[in-house]
């Protein structure tokens, strides 16, 4: 925290020297960088309108406004992710729409550490959104910590330690754990294997796409409630 500003801060140090900057200041350098990334691509805009989830305060949104202004750059509104999505749909799809009937369209936005389900009603001339909730703990990430769990567990009653006490061990598992998933989105089952572990010694997993279903459970029962409590 820093003491002037009354704001949360992080030391970092770059090229021998230290600096304690605040997240507004950090979050402005990578606004910069990704205008480098627009201009590089020889997209040129004055402009740029951001997306923010929908449970932002306006704490939040402020701070990310304040990021802008060092940044350099003109925004001249912020939207919520949730109404972004639906206005490319609508945009996109204009022509699918009836005239006579507004078609009700839900859309999930299942990420790595939230979740939010929105349902927008779309007619010819406007979309209306109509209710969205998010859940700020949810997402891709719980099931990679819950296969974790199990699978330290087995090398620990094999090996007698317990990978989950190290956080370089936690990292290299998460990474492990994370590539499986995403083949079994689409493969039966998969390998977890990390070469020495902890004290040299290797871990290998063969995870079956059922045991990863039953792994991941209590958190689709969750995210079974988020949609219907949405609807």
């Amino acid at each position: 925290m820093n003491n002037e500003t009354n704001k949360i801060a992080f030391e970092i140090e770059s090229m021998g020297e230290k600096h304690e900057m605040s997240v507004e200041q950090i979050m402005a350098f990578f606004l910069v960088k990704l205008r480098d990334y627009f201009t590089s691509a020889d997209i040129r805009a004055t402009e740029f309108v951001l997306t923010v989830p929908s449970y932002f305060s306006n704490v939040e949104r402020q701070s990310l406004m304040d990021a802008v202004h060092i940044a350099g750059l003109k925004c001249p509104r912020i939207i919520n992710e949730s109404t972004a999505i639906a206005l490319q749909y609508g945009f996109f799809k204009k022509n699918d729409i009836a005239q006579s009937e507004p078609r009700n369209v839900a859309f999930i936005d299942f990420g790595h550490s939230k979740t939010t389900v929105t349902i927008a009603q779309f007619t010819k001339e406007k979309v209306k959104i109509m209710c969205h909730l998010s859940e700020r703990n949810m997402g891709a990430r719980d099931f990679d910590y819950e296969v974790m769990k199990k699978i330290s567990a087995a090398f620990d009653k094999k090996h007698g330690e317990d990978p989950m006490e190290n956080p370089r061990c936690k990292i290299r598992m998460m990474e492990a754990i994370e590539k499986a998933r995403k083949v079994i989105s689409a493969d039966k089952e998969c390998a977890i294997n990390v070469d020495y572990l902890l004290n040299e010694e290797d871990l290998f997993h063969c995870l079956k796409r059922e045991e990863f279903e039953e792994i991941i459970a209590p958190i689709l029962a969750d995210f079974k409630g988020l949609c219907e409590a949405t609807i």
